[in-house]
């Protein structure tokens, strides 16, 4: 399977430029993989490859693509479109009468963490974006521990701009990233987001065609929450780093992984605290969770494996 980029709509130094999936491509004339955001809203690589027989979009966008006036039928011109969100599959199959949406993860590729001797001075981690009142606090919880907190400083939001006081290092390169989240304990993850007043994210997802047959938008109205699978869940899982996961109305991350066995669950940010607190106290006792995980990671979500779920039309649509 041929793969081809055109990364130039993502942010710099975002996870999207080191998945690597074209490491993997290879000559063929029949089928091609396109991936980067760009290659919906332009045709300037798919004018290169639309005599292919089978034509492949990788969308790691969705469903926050759907929080903009998005125009559902830009991917038309894709045979088959690979995707991290279940419930956009599954209304876009519904209301499109077709089944070429596909449920696939988030990829990492592992060589960025094997020669990590996982030594774990600190407790817990956090990188990425400051969305909302919930992740401040989060912050807060945090420094209270010997904590990481990574940030970019350029492609952020006013409100990560507002706490970069908290950044213990920031426009890190994505392997001194993936290096302090391998010497923390725990991360802490949220697999969702929100929905932005202030951005008008809900009139613009009500404007979608049959929206309500989308179950991720099942809590936009009385939540202000959507579901995502973050890429953070597989770097830490492969730097044997225990991920603490929000649980929310979908625990979209069941689709991959197992609670208890490869993370473990918060309900609040009082919980939070408490289970940093037990874990980074206990480390022994939870140790063998992140071992799990770095396994299964590394027997089901890597980049190459993800390459070749896609060239063999198979998708991920079950929770284990």
């Amino acid at each position: 399977m041929l793969v081809l980029k055109d990364l130039s709509l993502e942010i710099p130094g975002t996870n999207m430029h080191h998945i690597g999936l074209d490491a993997f491509s290879q000559p063929d004339e029949e089928t091609v993989l396109l991936y980067g955001f760009n290659n919906l809203l332009s045709n300037d690589l798919f004018e290169t490859i639309k005599h292919y027989k089978r034509k492949i979009y990788f969308n790691v966008t969705m469903p926050t693509e759907f929080c903009s006036y998005h125009d559902i039928s830009l991917d038309d011109k894709f045979d088959q479109i690979y995707t991290i969100c279940p419930y956009s599959v599954k209304w876009l199959n519904k209301i499109k009468n077709t089944d070429k949406y596909k449920f696939i993860w988030y990829p990492f590729q592992p060589n960025y963490t094997m020669d990590q001797a996982h030594n774990k001075p600190y407790d817990v981690c956090y990188h990425g974006g400051i969305h909302g009142k919930k992740y401040i606090n989060m912050l807060k919880i945090l420094s209270r521990f010997n904590y990481r907190y990574m940030s970019m400083t350029h492609g952020i939001n006013s409100l990560t701009q507002q706490h970069l006081s908290f950044a213990t290092e920031t426009d890190l390169t994505h392997q001194q990233k993936i290096d302090v989240v391998a010497e923390c304990k725990m991360s802490v993850c949220f697999n969702n987001f929100s929905v932005r007043a202030e951005h008008n994210d809900l009139q613009k997802i009500r404007s979608q065609p049959e929206w309500r047959y989308n179950e991720a938008f099942k809590a936009s109205e009385i939540l202000g929450l959507c579901p995502q699978i973050k890429s953070r869940f597989n770097e830490a899982a492969a730097c044997k780093t225990l991920n603490l996961v929000e649980r929310d109305p979908w625990n979209v991350v069941e689709y991959f992984y197992e609670p208890e066995k490869h993370f473990v669950y918060f309900d609040d940010l009082n919980d939070l605290q408490e289970k940093i607190f037990e874990i980074s106290t206990s480390w022994d006792s939870y140790q063998h969770i992140a071992e799990e995980a770095h396994t299964h990671f590394l027997n089901n979500y890597t980049t190459e494996i993800l390459y070749n779920r896609i060239k063999n039309n198979e998708n991920h649509s079950y929770r284990l």
